[in-house]
Parts: C-alpha cells; structure tokens; sequence
C-alpha cells in the first residue's frame, strides 16, 4: 500500500491573504480607536489645573483671581480688575483644542469661579462677592463625551 505523503502547511499565497486581513483590520481598529476621549481627559486636566492655577494666584498675590469662560471653546484666568493673566502654558487666553468645548456649568451664575485671598470660590467678581454655596460643576464635552471639574463651595477644592 502506497501512501503518498504530502507536507502540510500553508503556502505562501495563504500566508500573504492572512497578512493582508489583519493589515486592513488593523487599520480599521486604528481610525476608529477612541483618541477623542484621551484628548478630552486631557484637556479637562488642563482646564482644573487652571482653575487651581487661579486660586493659587489669589493665595500668593494676596488678591482675588478667577477662571472665566470667555466664550464656549476659550478661557481666561484674570485678575481682580479684569486683566488676564499669562497662564504657565503661555498665553493669556486658552482654546479648547479641535472638537472640544465647553459644556453647561452648574451653580456657576456668571460663566466664572473667583477665589479670593484664602482660596474660598466666589461666584461673583466684587468683592466681598457672593460665595459659592453648593459644588459648582464644569462641564468640558467632546463628540457627545462629556467629562466633569466640580469645585466645592468652602475650600474651592478642584477635582476631576
């Protein structure tokens, strides 16, 4: 009894379909890899440290600062008279990057969150102002992503 016996394995032209299939599944994954959301959290960082940054300033200084929401993609951090102050990452104005904006904020009347010299969050820029009385939220959005700073009322702690 003859038995003929042929090698087992994939041939070259397998080989190659097989690597073209994961290739295009690859690439697919990729562009469709959920970057927006690690940009968002990003950018929400950024805009905490900045309204620490704020009060932070309003603590060294000994004068109210505070975060304001210049339009619905920009913010500034200004002084008790209105100027805005350079930020660490330059610039006296910052624009939310591509496709992030701000969305609605919570118990923060004025589209603003001031501190004055101790670190306590007003919700008005006069002085003595009128407190923050419950958490404040802000809201930063993205692509129907949305991610929240609340700041509360007291001791102005920031947190993510």
């Amino acid at each position: 009894m003859d038995i003929s016996s042929k090698a087992s394995g994939f041939s070259f032209i397998e080989l190659v379909i097989v690597v073209a299939i994961i290739g295009i599944l690859s690439v697919v994954a990729i562009l469709n890899w959920p970057s927006n959301t690690v940009l968002l959290d990003a950018q929400t960082a950024v805009v905490a440290h900045d309204i620490r940054y704020a009060q932070s300033l309003s603590m060294a200084k000994n004068q109210r600062f505070r975060f304001v929401r210049i339009s619905s993609s920009s913010y500034q951090i200004q002084d008790s008279s209105g100027t805005p102050q350079y930020l660490p990452a330059g610039g006296t104005t910052v624009n939310l990057g591509s496709g992030i904006s701000f969305g609605s904020f919570t118990n923060l009347p004025n589209n603003l969150i001031a501190f004055d010299t101790e670190g306590i969050p007003y919700v008005t820029t006069g002085s003595p102002g009128t407190k923050l009385t419950s958490t404040a939220i802000v809201r930063v959005v993205s692509g129907g992503v949305t991610r929240t700073i609340s700041i509360s009322p007291d001791t102005g702690d920031v947190s993510l």
